[in-house]
């Protein structure tokens, strides 16, 4: 007689099986009050659970073309700074991670990105998402 388990992998590691791909899982989890998800390094996304799934899918699309960004190159990140370049020619300019504020459209890799999609944190936030 074997066990039957009442919940499946995903459900236990807080993984968000409809959001995530094969190569990037999307972790849902209580993040900091105004960040609503964010990219890592690792190929990982963490996205703020308490979200509509709307909103949920809005920031994982978001999120994904910061992977794009790592994969070419244009952004990177360790724990003290931020690095970014504008072309892939361009020199690379270092800035500290506390000197900034996480999402904020001024920024050069975040503008690129909400010109693309045309959805800014200011929308969600009219949405009845913190």
């Amino acid at each position: 007689m074997g066990y039957k388990m009442k919940t499946s992998i995903p459900k236990l590691l807080g993984i968000n099986p409809e959001l995530s791909t094969y190569d990037v899982p999307v972790f849902e989890k209580n993040l900091p009050k105004g960040i609503m998800g964010s990219a890592h390094i690792d190929k990982t996304i963490s996205v703020d659970k308490r979200l509509s799934d709307k909103n949920k899918k809005q920031v994982v699309e978001h999120e994904l073309m910061h992977m794009k960004q790592f994969k070419s190159g244009e952004v990177s990140y360790d724990s003290q700074y931020i690095y970014y370049r504008k072309t892939p020619f361009s020199p690379i300019q270092k800035i500290l991670i506390d000197s900034i504020t996480p999402g904020d459209p001024k920024l050069p890799w975040e503008a690129k990105i909400y010109k693309k999609t045309g959805i800014f944190p200011d929308k969600m936030k009219k949405n009845g998402v913190s």
